[in-house]
């Protein structure tokens, strides 16, 4: 028991000094962020038209035959899709309330996280259309929105896959390496996965 107590005093002591410094971590993380959050709640209105606001194009193919139970879920996530054809959509992932706040004013916050739901509910809705398209024989057009969706740099694993899954049938490597480079430069938690995902099918590419 003698020799026990001192070890057990040390590793108190240990456990002690890291439990202060990460206390004092989170204090001074919490005292920043709140610094950040007066300063962006003062910030003036700026102009937000000239933003990179995400547009639907035209070029898109769309399916005339829609016939049947599979024309049917084709048509519905079609249209589902088309919802947001004539909505504001900006992609602002990775970017806090107090960062929109900060760089464009705070009356302007509800518009911004209108037009980024816009686009987040957008670029989901390009995967059940994605998965008709491919259903119905029509992998080209299917490619052609997922195409649209990395262009948009949504941050949905699913898109990258599918797509880079398309291009290996393809074997075009070139163009699955691009959206393995494209999903680098995303700010978000999928960043990796998708990255994973996309060398695997690059490996079984290559041997």
């Amino acid at each position: 028991m003698k020799l026990v107590l001192p070890y057990f005093i040390i590793l108190l002591a240990i456990f002690q000094f890291f439990l202060r410094k990460n206390t004092k971590k989170h204090e001074e993380q919490n005292k920043e962020f709140w610094k950040r959050e007066r300063e962006a709640n003062t910030v003036r209105k700026k102009d937000i038209s000239a933003l990179n606001y995400i547009i639907i194009p035209d070029t898109l193919p769309v399916p005339v035959d829609c016939s049947g139970s599979e024309g049917s879920k084709l048509k519905t996530a079609l249209n589902n899709f088309y919802t947001f054809k004539d909505k504001k959509m900006l992609n602002l992932t990775g970017k806090s309330n107090t960062d929109l706040k900060a760089a464009y004013g705070a009356a302007n916050l509800d518009a911004l996280s209108e037009y980024d739901e816009n686009c987040t509910q957008m670029l989901k809705s390009i995967i059940p259309l994605a998965t008709e398209l491919n259903k119905s024989g029509l992998t080209d057009e299917a490619a052609a929105y997922l195409e649209f969706g990395i262009s948009c740099h949504t941050d949905i694993t699913q898109n990258y896959i599918m797509l880079g899954e398309y291009y290996a049938s393809k074997g075009n490597k070139d163009k699955i390496q691009h959206l393995v480079n494209v999903a680098e430069s995303l700010d978000s938690l999928t960043k990796k996965p998708i990255i994973s995902r996309l060398d695997s099918i690059l490996l079984t590419l290559n041997s």
